[in-house]
């Protein structure tokens, strides 16, 4: 269903078949959307594992419960801040490419 209005236009299709490509085209990214969150989630969970199954492993004595809420919460937050900051920079510099422009 994704890129359907893409297609319809490419093939030039009247305008009464983009109109129905459109809401097919809104339903493709809303399945592409859920299906990230899905990834993210899982992703999430299997570095979790592998991160438990590495202090299992190695054994040295290392003194920290992946379960207690203030370090889950602390790896998650840390890990998300490079992604933060980058978006925020992008956003930054279309912002400033957008003024450049007009």
């Amino acid at each position: 269903a994704d890129n359907a209005g893409g297609l319809a236009e490419m093939a030039g299709l009247g305008p009464e078949v983009r109109a129905k490509t459109d809401s097919l085209d809104a339903l493709g990214n809303t399945t592409a959307a859920t299906g990230k969150g899905f990834a993210i989630g899982s992703a999430v969970l299997t570095s979790l594992s592998l991160l438990v199954a590495f202090k299992a492993q190695v054994g040295l004595g290392l003194d920290f419960d992946v379960s207690d809420c203030v370090l889950l919460s602390g790896l998650l937050f840390g890990a998300m801040l490079p992604y933060l900051f980058s978006a925020l920079t992008m956003i930054s510099v279309g912002k400033a490419a957008a003024e450049i422009i007009e």
